[in-house]
């Protein structure tokens, strides 16, 4: 397809690329669409209830309570792909010139504390309640649909206070009439922040807020536009801990590039680093530099694994889930295959049709 109409915020307007080269098994010229509407709809009750009027005839992420309820209604016009190769997590920011409490940074810098945090989310509750079973415990930034770069030794973290509160004490903080307090006397308290409007993080993050309540830590959410999340992230650094999700497009960990370096502006928890900080992020540095130099999969997926068992020992970046990939079609969509990778309902777009009639539909 080529771009005939982009309204920035609005819609893309694709039309047939007539010189496109591949042709279906009878020799027919594909694609046989000939246009594609992108409909840019943030608004998710807006853009279901479009749906439900015919409007509109592919969403390619649902909601996982909007996901139910057209399960309810219309059964056959959802479509459940299993893992997605997309991941939701929790990172603190641990970077030296944040403006944050320097006693939080030491937390936030310390491993015991961040593994502790890991053990005390239960992501089976997440998976059961917030994403309604449509969901997946992570154990680190790939799941185990991506078969080629899944490090198969990981397991999930488990949910398991007793152990999280022994770290913590281990580490200098100790309960004092049901709050956790450090070696110092701080009560243990930070803030998460993520995307206000997004339903499913919300729910995450409340629950997070339980579990953690559980062995004494009081955690406050705070809720955002998604430009002003980004704002932090990027430009002031004014933030304690956020939650947030990745897209992978790709199943490649080269795609991951600008995460795991060091130096690079997105690494999470301590960007734009003149030199590793700590002896773990220079050995991921070398790892993610080295597989990406060498087109032996095998040596790559060496690589790659130790990167994956470093961040779960380490704990930079807490995993939490793997979410589904959602989506619902319209009945007059023919030839649809998806996929886990996104867009997951446009895979196959070239050979894609529409018909509104379902004598015509089934005979093709």
């Amino acid at each position: 397809f080529m771009v005939a109409e982009h309204k920035a915020g609005v819609h893309v307007q694709l039309v047939r690329n007539p010189f496109y080269w591949k042709r279906d098994d009878k020799g027919a010229q594909l694609p046989y669409l000939d246009s594609v509407h992108i409909r840019i709809q943030n608004n998710r009750e807006l853009e279901a209830l479009a749906f439900r009027r015919g409007e509109i005839d592919l969403v390619n992420r649902v909601d996982p309570v909007l996901y139910d309820e057209l399960a309810r209604e219309m059964p056959e016009r959802v479509r459940d792909l299993g893992a997605s190769l997309d991941a939701e997590f929790l990172w603190f920011n641990q970077a030296r010139s944040a403006p944050i409490a320097e006693h939080r940074r030491e937390w936030f810098r310390s491993t015991a504390f961040r593994r502790a945090i890991s053990l005390a989310i239960n992501r089976e509750d997440i998976c059961r309640i917030a994403y309604r079973g449509h969901a997946q415990p992570a154990a680190g930034p790939f799941p185990p649909a991506n078969r080629l770069w899944y490090n198969t030794s990981l397991q999930p973290s488990p949910f398991d206070p007793k152990k999280a509160l022994a770290l913590l004490q281990n580490a200098g903080f100790r309960m004092a009439g049901g709050r956790l307090r450090d070696a110092r006397g701080n009560p243990a308290a930070f803030s998460v922040m993520t995307n206000a409007g997004n339903k499913v993080r919300e729910r995450v993050a409340a629950m997070m807020q339980r579990d953690l309540g559980g062995i004494g830590i009081h955690v406050n959410i705070v809720t955002l536009d998604f430009p002003s999340l980004l704002e932090r992230i990027s430009r002031t650094n004014d933030y304690e801990a956020c939650l947030l999700g990745l897209v992978n497009v790709d199943p490649d960990p080269n795609n991951q590039m600008n995460i795991w370096l060091s130096s690079s502006s997105n690494h999470p928890w301590n960007p734009r680093q003149k030199s590793p900080e700590t002896a773990w992020e220079a050995e991921i540095d070398r790892h993610m530099e080295a597989q990406a130099a060498t087109p032996d999969h095998r040596k790559r997926k060496a690589l790659f694994d130790r990167v994956q068992q470093i961040v779960a020992d380490e704990a930079p970046i807490i995993y939490l889930v793997h979410p589904n990939a959602l989506a619902a079609v319209a009945a007059r969509v023919g030839n649809l295959q998806g996929s886990v990778l996104r867009p997951q309902l446009l895979s196959n777009i070239d050979r894609m049709y529409v018909d509104s009639s379902p004598a015509t539909r089934a005979s093709r």
